[in-house]
């Protein structure tokens, strides 16, 4: 069968594949906003069985041919981003779901909702022995179907690659300890500075209805188009769900707090890529962006590089004041101080922008760590605390802020906690693209204009929706693959400037 029957049995393939994700994230919606306590077990048996009937794809004898035929072709030589990106991920999809066992995915399926239960139990209780079997289970299980798909590699390494594919540990560690060094120096300056402010702004209480009206707002204004997704509050973890080529929704958790513009302006970031695919990407079905690292990167841009910058709250920071009077006696540069202000804590989901990636690089060491069996899972608090220490300077109370405080072990995220701390590293090769491009950048944030930006954004990532691996998207908008250097760099002049230290 010649090259274009192949395409499209593998095009028919990735179609049904792509239904079937959307059904899963459908699901995982409604878990996390409407699924009724006692429902959980059915939701469970639907869920493994869209699972089956997705993974079934790749085990006919059509598929078999597909990767046969393709597993001879150079993608090197083919020149159309689409086609290259779909024989790609078809092959990586090809050998992950052939070479994983069924019977143990099935297991795995079915023990998910338990799972989550028992850490909502723990985390109440503050008790890690109440998750602690569980999480046994599940990492066991995990191992042994990275060992099964592919026996040549460290389970971590493929584990890391079904969520940043093309990207291992040895790469991760080594960009990981250029940022840990860096960020180390930086807090350490930023500590032995004598700029300081009492105040915090994100203690301030405010209207939780209006506060959560003015996000919005600001993230509709930044690019996100409501007709191609929404917003719901009823989660108790901020989200976006990714349901077609044209539809990315919003969820946030609703509070009192400033906290709530940045995680709007952070997922409106994900669904604006999302829903970013050209028409021809979106009529090939591959829409959605880049899985994992690179979802994070174009989300912590529009959360930070934009949304912390002090010319972007030049614009915005007056209608803050009008909308808001707790802030009128608050003066800008205050503001701005605060909301930038650096101090290790205990909480990932609201750390500050610079030591937000020792969270991260902290959770990836305890995974690497117990896929090559240094530690076991009883080990975790302990761990995890000595780790906070060491990077933070803080040694978590009990097991609620320490080990149990992410619901990523829970809920089948793992080999995904470096996909943060890579989005922020890829983050910064962007914006060294971007002010190439713009320098002006600041100069239309001030004036609350987006559209160089989101047009740039459109022409040279959102387009090209997963037809490139992370490292080929930054190779290809940078001229280089991982690198932590741009990231430094940008932290070093804005926090040098902020707490005016070298």
């Amino acid at each position: 069968m010649d090259y274009q029957k192949q395409l499209e049995q593998i095009r028919s393939i990735n179609d049904r594949y792509r239904y079937y994700k959307t059904m899963e994230s459908l699901f995982e919606l409604d878990q996390w906003s409407a699924l009724p306590a006692e429902g959980g077990a059915y939701r469970q048996q639907v869920a493994a069985y869209v699972a089956a009937q997705k993974a079934s794809l790749f085990d006919t004898r059509e598929a078999a041919d597909a990767a046969r035929y393709f597993a001879n072709v150079n993608l090197a030589e083919i020149q159309d981003d689409i086609q290259r990106g779909l024989i790609r991920s078809f092959l990586f999809r090809y050998r992950n779901q052939t070479r994983t066992p069924k019977d143990l995915m099935h297991e795995y399926s079915m023990l998910r909702a338990e799972t989550m239960n028992k850490w909502k139990e723990a985390r109440e209780k503050q008790d890690f022995e109440i998750f602690r079997p569980w999480l046994t289970r599940v990492f066991a299980l995990k191992k042994q179907i990275a060992l099964a798909i592919d026996p040549d590699a460290p389970a971590f390494d493929t584990m890391i690659s079904m969520n940043d594919e093309g990207t291992g540990c040895q790469e991760i560690t080594r960009e990981f300890d250029v940022l840990k060094t860096g960020l180390g120096e930086l807090v350490g300056s930023i500590q032995n500075s004598k700029v300081i402010t009492e105040r915090d702004i994100f203690q301030i209480t405010l209207d939780p209805v209006r506060l959560e009206n003015f996000s919005k707002r600001l993230a509709r204004e930044s690019g996100y188009r409501e007709e191609r997704g929404g917003f719901n509050h009823q989660v108790v973890h901020a989200f976006t769900s990714f349901m077609g080529p044209r539809d990315a929704r919003v969820s946030i958790h609703k509070n009192n707090n400033l906290n709530m513009v940045f995680t709007c302006l952070h997922e409106a970031g994900h669904a604006m890529y999302a829903s970013g695919g050209s028409e021809a990407v979106n009529a090939a079905n591959m829409w959605g962006g880049i899985e994992g690292s690179f979802q994070e990167a174009v989300a912590r841009f529009n959360e930070n590089m934009v949304g912390r910058n002090k010319a972007y709250w030049e614009y915005y920071y007056p209608q803050l004041q009008r909308e808001f009077p707790e802030f009128a006696e608050i003066g800008l540069d205050e503001f701005y101080l605060s909301m930038n202000r650096v101090k290790p804590s205990l909480r990932r989901i609201t750390a500050d922008e610079v030591t937000y990636s020792l969270h991260v690089i902290l959770r990836y060491e305890l995974e690497r760590d117990l896929f090559a069996g240094r530690l076991e899972v009883g080990d975790l608090p302990r761990a995890w605390n000595d780790l906070s220490e060491k990077y933070l300077g803080i040694r978590p109370d009990n097991d609620t802020e320490g080990v149990l405080q992410d619901m990523h072990w829970a809920g089948d995220y793992i080999g995904y906690f470096q996909s943060y701390a890579l989005g922020n590293i890829y983050c910064g090769q962007l914006r060294e693209a971007i002010l190439r491009e713009i320098p002006d950048l600041d100069d239309q944030l001030r004036r609350g204009n987006f559209e160089k930006l989101n047009h740039w954004l459109d022409e040279n990532v959102r387009q090209y929706g997963c037809c490139l691996t992370a490292g080929q998207m930054a190779e290809r908008i940078t001229g280089k693959r991982l690198d932590a250097r741009p990231f430094l760099q940008y932290l070093s002049e804005k926090y040098q400037g902020i707490y005016k230290v070298n």
